[in-house]
């Protein structure tokens, strides 16, 4: 048995293959076909065309129904000239040609990703005259304690106090909004002002007295009325809308003048829309004056958490008056909370304990030393 001599075979492989040892794609070749210069088409001499650069049998979809991808003829044009530079059969082997724009090197990419912009810092707030006085003497910076309570970020206003449920001692006045649902025998939902004579009109009742009257009162005699002249029905009154008052704020304040807060607003409300307490008023003799007399507030109690229970609420009629600063001693070195502090009204002297206390306590429960350092 003779066997074939395999050394005379010739394999022929069909022209995509040989374009695929190139390293170019068959889809990106089908799409080359009809973008090839005349001179590109034909051999150097006889213009004949090249096997090489013919244009393939290749189905115009790709596997899966996807039609094949064309490129911009700018890309096309740059992938021939490579591909004829490493052949060496472009003309002036390899030189560039004159038709092709020249190809965009792309941009660099940044050695480091952009940092996100560094927004300032607040400024330091200058000393006032206090502050200024004691870091003169102890030779470090110390600040005047509780008055950033009252600091509000600049070109913001202060928000608005909320109100939740009323209690039953709160009382009425004109411009109060009052609303009442009948259910049982007669449905029916109203909502109603206080007048200006300080009464409520409901359907089918008489005039209730409300101005001046507490919201527990007023509800007991209306559920009261109802069931008497409507029997068989029950009532349910509530608050909404709760009026405006206006409250005088003066003295050490940032903007002192009238003040419109709401019917339940504190007298720490009135300081914040007034813009704080400056650094030459006193927290711990805040006057509050209005109708019912005279009475003096110790912000300290609420913002340090000294002994009191002070009246904050505010009246109508009433008005905001704040001092100058009172007496004020300064605590330094290991303590919680150094700081400048007020001491109480008409007080000259605290008491050691009373002085660490103010600054949150010393850092170490023993083993303390203590230097008084006095101005006198």
């Amino acid at each position: 048995m003779t066997r074939p001599d395999r050394s005379r075979q010739t394999v022929t492989r069909p022209p995509h293959r040989r374009l695929r040892a190139a390293g170019l794609p068959l889809a990106l070749l089908a799409t080359l076909a009809g973008t090839l210069p005349a001179w590109a088409q034909n051999t150097p001499g006889g213009g004949v065309p090249s096997p090489l650069l013919s244009p393939p049998s290749l189905p115009s979809t790709l596997p899966g129904g996807l039609p094949v991808p064309a490129l911009p003829p700018a890309v096309q044009q740059d992938i021939l000239q490579r591909i004829l530079d490493a052949a060496g059969t472009g003309p002036g082997a390899g030189a560039p040609l004159a038709a092709i724009p020249p190809r965009p090197m792309p941009a660099p990419p940044p050695a480091h990703p952009a940092a996100p912009p560094v927004m300032p810092a607040p400024a330091e707030q200058p000393l006032s005259h206090t502050e200024a006085f004691y870091a003169a003497r102890l030779d470090t910076v110390l600040r005047q304690f509780g008055y950033d309570t009252f600091q509000t970020a600049p070109g913001t206003a202060p928000a608005p106090a909320t109100m939740g449920l009323l209690p039953d001692d709160y009382i009425l006045g004109r411009d109060d909004e009052v609303s009442i649902a009948i259910r049982g025998r007669t449905r029916q939902s109203v909502t109603l002002r206080v007048n200006r004579d300080g009464t409520l009109l409901l359907p089918d009742l008489p005039p209730f007295i409300a101005a001046g009257r507490s919201l527990g009162a007023l509800r007991a005699d209306i559920e009261a009325r109802v069931a008497q002249e409507l029997g068989g029905s029950e009532a349910y009154v509530s608050v909404g809308q709760v009026r405006q008052v206006g409250v005088l704020v003066a003295g050490e304040v940032a903007r002192p003048g009238m003040q419109s807060v709401p019917a339940l607003a504190s007298v720490l409300d009135a300081l914040m829309l007034a813009g704080g307490v400056r650094k030459t008023g006193s927290l711990r003799a805040i006057r509050v004056e209005g109708p019912r007399g005279r009475r003096i507030i110790d912000l300290y109690s609420v913002i340090a958490g000294e002994a009191g229970n002070p009246d904050l609420m505010l009246r109508e009629g009433e008005r905001v008056v704040v001092p100058p600063l009172g007496a004020t001693v300064a605590v330094a070195g290991e303590v919680t909370r150094p700081g400048i502090y007020e001491l109480p009204a008409g007080v000259a002297q605290a008491p050691l304990a009373t002085l660490l206390r103010l600054a949150g306590q010393p850092l170490r429960p023993a083993g303390n030393r203590f230097l008084l350092q006095g101005t006198d």
